[in-house]
């Protein structure tokens, strides 16, 4: 699937929180767990493992970003977390190297096709991320409803434009440009 995000970096977070659950309802309180692999040498993290609220999801994912967001292809499937330290063993055996760590806690919803989250990021704040997964042979006019539908749903939670971060977990984590 195709993949547009948004994520805006959230100064008060109860009222983001109290605007979300106005639209949304109630969240579901999550806390996911990812390490990233890359190839040796490389900048960028080609794979990732999750621990999803006990529950191990396995990524690839090719990440492009532009003014409005990001709009990445990724390939996800799911196994069971008892697989957790065979994965990274199958992850290394193929020549990819441990890259970094990002922890994320906080709260989930789902409002029509938007997946909205309000999550803690390691140390750099609280962060409201969406994203709308669209199939892979999506037009790039596709690809700019989803933009305009998440921007939309940003003003409706309190937030505006300028809260919009476009660097990403990476640089931030890891302390880089992109």
């Amino acid at each position: 699937m195709r993949e547009v995000e948004l994520k805006a970096k959230v100064a008060d977070w109860t009222l983001t929180k109290e605007k979300i659950e106005a639209v949304c309802g109630p969240g579901e309180i999550v806390s996911k767990r990812d390490l990233y692999f890359r190839r040796p040498g490389e900048k960028h993290q080609a794979l990732r493992i999750r621990d999803n609220n006990g529950s191990m999801e396995l990524t690839s994912k090719q990440t492009g970003m532009n003014e409005n967001g990001e709009n990445n292809l990724e390939f996800q499937f799911s196994a069971p977390i008892t697989e957790y330290d065979k994965a990274i063993g199958f992850f290394e055996n193929l020549g990819y190297e441990q890259y970094f760590r990002k922890f994320k806690n906080g709260w989930e919803w789902t409002f029509e096709d938007v997946h909205v989250g309000l999550l803690e990021v390691n140390d750099l704040g609280v962060f409201l991320e969406m994203e709308i997964l669209i199939p892979f042979d999506s037009s790039e006019e596709d690809v700019s409803d989803g933009h305009f539908h998440l921007q939309k749903l940003l003003s409706k939670f309190g937030l505006s434009k300028e809260d919009v971060c476009n660097k990403s977990y990476r640089a931030m984590i890891l302390k880089e440009d992109e």
